[in-house]
């Protein structure tokens, strides 16, 4: 039993456990065993019975909290009065620390788990039912948000015009208006010819880019179609073009070495428009991360805007979820298509990406995003729980007219869908008729705004607390309440302007490294790299290889390229994190360690 109700049974031995032979020579060990297998916590009080006890009095023992008059039934009842003269430390001595507890009766259980389709405590179907029923939870906010426009070196041909970055902010401010939330603009001009003269890509790993494989992310022009990957070639006379000072554009692909390095070289050839080689520092592309890592902005303050182009499939926009490790760093944000931004007929792209990033989901998530039909988060009906995790959207088959969907969508026995929520901006249909959120959704934005996204808000207010406070103890003459901590954990007891108004309970900072790189020649960015342990872990799964860790001779090949951590001195990290202190404890976590072993005995 777990605070009075039955979470398991066992089908091991029931009814006396020693043999009469032994029972008077044992030792009751309290908080770990001699094989040092401990309990990390606390006790407050510990009953030992001679007989079974049932549910309901288990219950009635928790509310009673110790019996003041001694029962034949029990052996012991310890309250740890007088823990010395009782009890013998195991063989380091040590005897258990003493803290006074504040609590009465039951405890309160302030873990609030999110449903199994969820991921955050906004997921929680008991706080989000509060962000829908109580206005308080969502007062006006406003937010900031950060336009990135590259100009080249002489502050002329921007990404995008100021028209439009008035117009977009003018749409933004009215899809908003009526849902307490209200954005305040800043716009970041770079003077950046480099980077302004090569296409910025949203959507394409560039390491794939001439791996034999047609990428279709990748098949772009500036990238010379995935670097011939993507086209069907003629075998050129490249022996006779080779080294002639001249790019030859026949040549270009990565079968030849794109030319032999001629079409990258700026001496010869506009390297903006004719360098492909993904391993040239003079490529006419960049994936959008490496823009994000030259550029280097502050995640945490403001909603930072970027732009990119796609490829031959047309992406609008790609949003970084609350609960994604990047949400206020430098590389977290939006990126969209500026072909997509500020232009009538398309500015409602910007509020669907935005959605995204408060959290919100596709309103047809629990039919076409779902793995299979026996998906636990495909919906059936409008749920809290399943599909996009609000109760007042209809499920729905992914499409992108204004209207229901017709007949022919049948999907996992779902023959017909009606009302669906065609008009919202979590829709993919076109701005003609998206206008608005659900009351359900709005709630999921004021909740992330609190529990994410505090730092993008002017006026720094606590969090509110969630859930209303709960009676745990009573007595003739008294009544105990205890409240649930404010959602995002962080206490207002102590100076602003100072770390320590971000400490969780206890006075503890705790804090991710925002930085990490290594002096070894490595990828910057993309799988296995420095980057990948930057913020709070997130393999999918511990104890097997993960692409989201720190790896750095899993990314390369031991046949082509020489070790990436060459003997002796190996490869290290360097870790910045944002606030400079002693720490208390270092955190290292390995997901992994390789069963080959290097001439040192270092784990690969």
């Amino acid at each position: 039993y777990v605070n009075g109700a039955q979470v398991a049974t066992s089908g091991e031995q029931v009814g006396g456990i020693f043999s009469p032979l032994t029972q008077k020579c044992k030792v009751l060990m309290l908080g770990g065993s001699a094989l040092n297998h401990n309990y990390r916590g606390y006790i407050e009080r510990f009953s030992l019975w001679k007989v079974a006890r049932t549910q309901r009095e288990i219950l009635l023992d928790m509310e009673t909290h110790g019996l003041h008059a001694p029962l034949p039934q029990l052996l012991l009842q310890e309250n740890w009065d007088n823990v010395k003269h009782t009890w013998s430390p195991m063989k380091d001595g040590n005897i258990p620390q003493v803290e006074l507890s504040g609590a009465h009766g039951f405890l309160l259980d302030t873990s609030l788990e999110p449903p199994l389709c969820g991921q955050t405590l906004c997921d929680n179907t008991e706080v989000i039912a509060s962000y829908n029923q109580l206005p308080r939870f969502r007062r006006p906010k406003v937010v900031r948000y950060r336009v990135v426009n590259l100009h080249d070196d002489n502050h002329e041909n921007p990404t995008v015009s100021r028209q439009q970055i008035d117009f977009q902010h003018r749409q933004l401010a009215e899809a908003f208006r009526h849902y307490n939330i209200s954005w305040d603009l800043e716009v970041l001009e770079v003077s950046n010819s480099s980077l302004r003269h090569r296409l910025v890509l949203a959507n394409c790993d560039i390491s794939k880019i001439g791996d034999e494989s047609c990428d279709l992310e990748c098949n772009h022009t500036l990238t010379g179609h995935d670097g011939g990957d993507c086209r069907h070639l003629r075998h050129p006379a490249f022996v006779k073009k080779q080294h002639n000072g001249v790019c030859d554009m026949d040549c270009n692909y990565e079968r030849f070495n794109f030319d032999g390095g001629e079409c990258c070289d700026p001496e010869i050839t506009d390297v903006t428009k004719t360098c492909f080689d993904p391993d040239s520092p003079h490529r006419a592309y960049l994936d959008v991360n490496e823009l994000k890592n030259i550029l280097r902005l502050d995640g945490s303050t403001h909603l930072n805007i970027f732009f990119a182009n796609s490829s031959e499939e047309e992406l609008a926009g790609v949003a970084t979820w609350p609960w994604d490790k990047e949400a206020l760093m430098h590389l977290g944000g939006i990126v969209l298509n500026p072909s997509f931004y500020g232009i009538p007929g398309h500015t409602h792209t910007m509020i669907h990406e935005i959605g995204h990033s408060l959290g919100l989901y596709h309103i047809f998530r629990g039919i076409s995003e779902i793995q299979s039909c026996s998906d636990p988060c495909m919906e059936t009906e409008p749920s809290f729980e399943t599909g996009d995790l609000c109760s007042d959207t209809n499920p729905a088959p992914k499409h992108k007219f204004c209207g229901d969907p017709g007949p022919g969508n049948d999907t996992c026995g779902f023959h017909s869908f009606f009302n669906t929520p065609y008009n919202n901006f979590m829709s993919y249909a076109d701005d003609d008729c998206t206008d608005s959120f659900t009351p359900n959704q709005v709630a999921r934005m004021h909740c992330y705004l609190d529990l994410v996204y505090q730092s993008w808000q002017p006026s720094r207010k606590p969090a509110p607390v969630a859930l209303a406070p709960q009676i745990v103890g009573h007595t003739s003459d008294s009544v105990t309440l205890e409240w649930f901590p404010p959602i995002d954990g962080h206490f207002f007891e102590r100076e602003l302007g100072s770390a320590c108004d971000l400490c969780l309970e206890g006075r503890i900072l705790v804090q991710y490294a925002i930085n990490a790189s290594s002096p070894m020649p490595c990828g910057p960015s993309g799988h296995w790299s420095p980057r990948e342990a930057e913020g709070h872990p997130d393999v999918e799964q511990p104890c097997k290889s993960s692409v989201r860790t720190w790896s750095p001779n899993s990314a390369v090949n031991p046949h082509t390229v020489p070790p990436a951590c060459p003997e002796p001195q190996g490869c290290y990290l360097e870790l910045e994190f944002r606030y400079p202190l002693v720490p208390e404890s270092l955190t290292v976590w390995v997901t992994f360690v390789s069963t080959d072993w290097d001439s040192s005995g270092a784990v690969n």
